[in-house]
């Protein structure tokens, strides 16, 4: 899709350049009936102003953007720092936009960005893919950090690097499978969001091949935060047969919900396994240390920019890089103390 230009918006409105120029910058007067006119024709053509050209010509600052979900969670904060630094190394500035996981918030950084910056790093929760490109501009390199909500095929200006989610949950509630639990949560991650929904049907996936029941009410909503994690947990505890295990969808909730269980009275691993997914620096520094899936931010972001700096510098096809996950066994698993008969 070719991007709208100043010449073309000056032609659908019937008005110079100049006008067009002075509208948007506000340098001179213009009557409202033309003002009104200029302001139809931008948003009709979806014009975005290439800010980032006149900056580029005053201060010569490369900038790119990275848009997460939560700076404050230490996987976020693990990688945008792994970001910033690849970026320092290649005379890029970096601007961090933190979503909280809101499509007004999501909508609104893509809006406010567009123009510019040079290149975009996202993670996106509730954009689409028709929604992208009218929003940030049709020809911006962009690498997408996971899942989108659907399956479309990607533009070719953009690039992805993803995470194997739902193999990896597979493994680890198999792991607990493996050591005898046959009554397993699941704490979900934010409601709808494609990391979530893959990460619950690798748990579904393990319970089917290994012949389990899913239990409906062992499927807790969650949040991704810490506070989640322990509310969640609460759900789990305060019903009359309690689970032997519980998978979390991030380590935070997984910190969470072991806070909680420890608040009343549950050991950890003798009474109740806990396992997360992230391996955070706070999973190995948790008490007792805290099984989990590895998949380490600082790598992701390092992949991430350095896929969009060579996008950057001139590479045309598309790149989709893949990060597996790894189990790591801590302190929080054990086998059950009273084993089911099988």
């Amino acid at each position: 899709m070719k991007r709208s230009t100043i010449q073309d918006v000056a032609k659908y409105a019937g008005v110079s350049v100049a006008t067009v120029s002075h509208v948007i910058n506000g340098t001179h007067y213009v009557s409202p009936e033309l003002n009104e006119r200029v302001y139809e024709a931008i948003n009709k053509l979806n014009y975005r102003p290439n800010k980032l050209a006149r900056a580029l010509t005053q201060m010569d600052i490369p900038l790119l953007a990275l848009i997460v979900p939560d700076i404050s969670n230490p996987y976020w904060s693990s990688l945008a720092r792994a970001v910033q630094d690849i970026s320092d190394r290649n005379d890029y500035s970096v601007i961090v936009c933190s979503s909280d996981g809101l499509l007004e918030r999501e909508t609104r950084f893509l809006h406010s960005l567009s123009g510019w910056i040079s290149g975009l790093i996202f993670h996106p929760y509730h954009i689409t893919h028709d929604q992208l490109n009218p929003l940030i501009g049709a020809q911006l390199p962009i690498v997408i950090l996971g899942d989108f909500t659907t399956t479309d095929p990607l533009a070719t200006n953009w690039d992805r690097v993803f995470s194997n989610n739902q193999e990896s949950a597979y493994a680890a509630t198999d792991y607990l499978i493996e050591l005898g639990h046959r009554r397993i949560a699941f704490i979900e991650g934010l409601e709808g969001t494609p990391s979530s929904v893959k990460r619950l049907a690798g748990f579904q996936d393990a319970h089917r091949l290994a012949g389990l029941p899913i239990e409906d009410r062992l499927i807790i909503p969650g949040d991704y935060t810490q506070r989640g994690g322990r509310k969640a947990m609460a759900a789990l505890l305060d019903q009359a047969d309690p689970p032997t295990a519980v998978f979390c969808a991030n380590d935070l909730s997984a910190l969470g919900a072991l806070e909680e269980a420890k608040s009343r009275g549950k050991r950890i691993p003798q009474d109740l396994s806990i396992v997360g997914f992230d391996d955070i620096d706070e999973a190995a520094l948790a008490s007792p240390p805290l099984t989990t899936v590895r998949l380490p931010p600082r790598e992701i972001g390092i992949v991430a920019a350095e896929t969009l700096i060579t996008r950057l510098r001139g590479r045309t096809e598309p790149s989709y890089v893949s990060i597996k996950g790894s189990l790591v066994a801590r302190g929080s698993t054990a086998a059950p103390r009273y084993p089911p008969i099988v």
